[in-house]
């Protein structure tokens, strides 16, 4: 029976890895949030800046040029923000694997260990008839 209740507890340890673990892959998540929503506060600032210079060298005959370099900057930065949105979808996805994988794990020991509550029952009757025979 101190077995059972064992392997129960280490089940119930088991479980709570799997939470922490969870809970790390959130922090993870979140920190890659904060990363593109660093990106895009970096491309509206880029995009001001350029907005400004625009203003500057309307005058001037560079604009096409200036023009161009916008463009690229701003399509660099939303690869990069792409970049990052898909990386977060793969890890979603990864982690939601891993969460399923864990709970067939968990369902997995629980048929093994009532399989071996059911083999000790099996075991314990015999010697419990026996104590109860030899002492009456």
């Amino acid at each position: 029976m101190a077995s059972s209740v064992t392997d129960a507890d280490n089940l119930q340890q088991s479980g709570k890895k799997d939470k922490d673990k969870n809970k790390d892959l959130v922090v993870l998540v979140d920190d890659k949030l904060v990363e593109v929503n660093d990106s895009i506060i970096t491309l509206t600032g880029r995009v001001d800046e350029m907005e400004n210079r625009i203003k500057e060298l309307r005058s001037e005959e560079d604009f096409e040029e200036l023009l161009g370099e916008m463009e690229v900057a701003v399509n660099s930065i939303v690869a990069d923000v792409n970049g990052e949105i898909q990386a977060l979808r793969a890890s979603k996805v990864t982690q939601e694997e891993e969460l399923k994988a864990c709970r067939a794990e968990v369902e997995s020991y629980k048929t093994k260990i009532e399989a071996l509550e059911a083999q000790l029952r099996v075991c314990v009757a015999p010697v419990a008839n026996m104590s109860n025979s030899g002492s009456g």
